[in-house]
């Protein structure tokens, strides 16, 4: 039952004490973490898959490089194929190679080669994602996400990570762009605060990139927001 490409990304549904695996051999295997077997195959995509997440609800959301991210739910009485697709949300022609969700589950981001970061919210009345709109600032491929909060953190192949806040009426605003490594960010963390204290007007991101270095940045979400906010400080890890 092992994959047949290199595994991309694992996701863990607790509740129903289930794994996610995600290959770019174009299929997710779901296995049950009680006896470590693998329970179904999922035929997910055409291209291969970069990214899997899965929210509290148990959907399962999965990014590809087909430029499509696609929506599964499980059916508990569907025998053999126990996950179905809802819905497939198109990235305008650019392959998808990371996702992320809010804290409260109601958006949903990924991060495109074209330097984009889609997003989709969950409307009022229907729940269903509805087209958002896009992150625009990175000049080369989205490779990592996260979020917390309100912040939505991104990393990127042009060397930069930056820090977007997602305000009350729902528009974004780029409140720092982080720029110090020498080579493309492929992880990026983020958490409330700083590691003394938690705070609600900033945040504290961890980015690694190919470089070999790991920097930690504090980032403040104040009134006079600026696009490359120069005053971040940052520390390495050693």
């Amino acid at each position: 039952m092992r994959h047949m490409g290199p595994i991309s990304s694992l996701a863990i549904n607790v509740s129903d004490e289930i794994l996610y695996s995600a290959s770019f051999d174009k299929t997710v295997k779901v296995w049950r973490i009680s006896d470590h077997k693998c329970i179904e195959t999922i035929q997910a995509h055409s291209e291969p898959i970069n990214a899997i997440v899965v929210a509290d609800d148990g959907v399962l959301y999965t990014a590809s490089d087909d430029a499509t991210v696609r929506v599964w739910r499980r059916n508990f009485c569907s025998g053999d194929q126990a996950h179905s697709l809802t819905v497939t949300l198109p990235a305008k022609n650019s392959p998808v190679k990371a996702l992320t969700l809010s804290c409260d589950g109601g958006v949903l981001y990924g991060g495109c080669t074209d330097g984009y970061i889609h997003y989709w919210h969950r409307g009022w009345f229907s729940g269903q994602l509805q087209p958002g709109g896009e992150l625009q600032g990175h000049t080369h491929a989205v490779m990592c996400l996260a979020s917390v909060g309100n912040y939505v953190v991104s990393g990127s192949a042009d060397s930069t990570s930056r820090v977007w806040v997602r305000e009350p009426d729902g528009q974004y605003s780029c409140v720092a762009v982080l720029q110090g490594h020498r080579g493309p960010i492929r992880c990026v963390a983020a958490f409330h605060g700083s590691a003394a204290e938690e705070s609600e007007d900033g945040c504290t991101v961890c980015t690694g990139s190919i470089d070999g270095v790991l920097k930690v940045w504090r980032v403040v979400n104040n009134a006079a927001r600026c696009p490359a906010q120069k005053s971040c400080e940052y520390f390495e890890l050693n």
